[in-house]
């Protein structure tokens, strides 16, 4: 049986490797052939099948194998390029107590304990951050972080029905992907071409559009719309935005009308039409093309046209943007900025360090798309290793990493961790600190309406006044020492010799050590360097 199938997939690989090019040009005298008898995509796994072998006729994967290329050739590479372009010195390599919060913040969301601090400050070995990068990486919380983020890009502009979507089935399911070391091209082979359908007799709420399997809801969030899809599916996945083209030639880019809608029928259930500029009620009949330009065979039915969409997407050797989209957004997370802005990868747009950009997004792809490769070679580099700076001139763009909020998420987190787990907090500070994560971190601002949550939350304050980091500070005899482990236990880093004589004096000047210790729990829980990465 499994030899008939390979078979039949080989054949079917042909057709969509090779008829695809002579469609292109139809021979004077054209011979009709029946189509091949090509078995039906059933499940899941079927669509995987044949995305593994169309990944296998595309030989851009060859050309990449045995090559390495380390944080080492990611820093000579960029500094090259931008002393070319700046005079503007490199910020110096952080300290180890500022690296261990950064790098915890980024790959697992919340910041470390002071024992964690403390511990990896004293440890002596000189390769002690590749080590804990690697900790971290394998851990579930760096692949439910990464599974929140790509949660949050797909929900965040959708406007399905809330009854027909599972955003967490979503999440649940990239978490186990990431935690396994999936391929970032087999999650989104699979999301692209699922194919949702309604179950009989049953409401939507209840698993209606079989939501509850987590690929399922890339779809279900675009509502099952061709052109929604189609949109999405480009600006997320190839950091492109082309929804301007549904209804005319894009006015800032190179897509046309056509290419949009082409797009769109890829996603179809049958027949694709598009409607007529001029006159609405005239309609004509699209086929399936990429956007650069590849046609599927046109007899092939819906699941397998989208499968032949979803393999165009992700290997063909011409489109460099698929694994650029993933690693600009990477780099976005992790420098603060990116190489383009997050959805403007576009035939048009400006780029920092192009080079750069696609030596990093050419690797990712010879290593199989590995998000943690991707992520261990960005975390060991200088350029992530630096301080921070705010940064005014694109010239001088990872001279330094840029000042960045944390996400909705990693502040819910952090204040977790201080107060013990309360879903009614948790809930109310992701909501409130709750925005696009495909807008640039240069571009996102705090909102009066965050400040004053953590400023007047009763349950916040009342779990603050009475955890466990209120008590070990009362303890705590000596001043200096209650006000380093509330720096600790809070920002995750000693206090300045100028804040040392500063809460030295207001803790004497209080007339209740009590009332103290929780002014300052409050003080630190509610700057600006609680929610901000350092």
């Amino acid at each position: 049986m499994h030899e008939i199938f390979s078979r039949r997939t080989v054949h079917f690989l042909l057709c969509v490797a090779v008829l695809s090019s002579s469609l292109e040009a139809a021979p004077k005298r054209p011979v009709k052939k029946a189509p091949p008898n090509l078995p039906d995509l059933k499940s899941p796994e079927d669509k995987m099948k044949f995305l593994e072998m169309i990944r296998g006729s595309f030989p851009v994967l060859r050309i990449g194998r045995g090559r390495t290329y380390r944080s080492s050739d990611l820093d000579e590479q960029l500094e090259k390029y931008i002393a070319k372009e700046t005079s503007t010195k490199l910020s110096p390599i952080i300290d180890d107590e500022t690296f261990i919060r950064r790098v915890f913040i980024d790959t697992i969301g919340h910041v470390p304990t002071p024992a964690q601090i403390n511990n990896f400050v004293k440890a002596p070995d000189e390769n002690k951050r590749a080590m804990l990068i690697d900790e971290l990486l394998e851990s579930d919380e760096f692949a439910r972080k990464l599974a929140r983020y790509w949660r949050s890009v797909i929900f965040y502009e959708t406007s399905a029905n809330k009854n027909t979507v599972n955003p967490q089935a979503l999440e649940d399911w990239l978490f186990t992907e990431f935690k396994a070391g999936t391929g970032w091209d087999r999650m989104v082979g699979e999301m692209v071409s699922a194919t949702p359908t309604r179950k009989k007799n049953t409401k939507s709420q209840d698993n209606g559009w079989h939501q509850d399997h987590g690929p399922n809801n890339f779809v279900l969030a675009n509502e099952r719309k061709p052109e929604l899809i189609a949109s999405s599916t480009a600006r997320i996945f190839m950091g492109i935005s082309i929804e301007c083209a549904e209804c005319h030639d894009h006015p800032f880019d190179n897509w046309k009308r056509e290419q949009f809608h082409e797009m769109a029928a890829f996603f179809a259930p049958g027949k694709y039409y598009m409607t007529d500029q001029s006159d609405p009620s005239e309609k004509s009949v699209v086929e399936a093309k990429f956007l650069l330009g590849e046609k599927p065979p046109t007899y092939l039915k819906p699941d397998q046209r989208r499968v032949a969409g979803a393999a165009y997407l992700i290997y063909n050797p011409d489109n460099y943007w698929f694994a650029r989209a993933f690693v600009n957004r990477a780099w976005n997370e992790l420098i603060g900025d990116g190489f383009y802005s997050v959805d403007s990868l576009g035939q048009d747009k400006e780029v920092v360090h192009q080079l750069v950009a696609n030596k990093l997004s050419a690797s990712f792809r010879y290593a199989g798309f590995q998000p943690k490769w991707l992520y261990r070679v960005i975390l060991n580099s200088k350029v992530y290793q630096r301080e921070i700076a705010t940064i005014d001139s694109d010239a001088d763009l990872f001279t330094s990493v840029r000042p960045a909020r944390l996400r909705p998420y990693e502040v819910a987190d952090t204040v977790q961790q201080l107060i013990g787990e309360n879903k009614s907090v948790w809930n109310a500070i992701n909501s409130t600190f709750d925005q696009n994560p495909s807008i640039p971190q240069r571009d996102l601002e705090g909102a009066v309406q965050q400040a004053l949550l953590m400023m007047n939350n009763g349950t916040l304050h009342n779990k603050l006044a009475n955890g466990p980091l209120k008590k070990e500070l009362l303890e705590t005899k000596d001043d200096e020492q209650m006000i380093r482990q509330a720096f600790l236990g809070i920002l995750a880093r000693s206090p300045s010799a100028e804040e040392l004589t500063m809460y030295r004096k207001f803790i004497k000047e209080s007339a209740n050590r009590n009332e103290a210790a929780v002014d300052l729990i409050w003080i630190l829980v509610n700057s600006a360097e609680f929610v901000t990465k350092r």
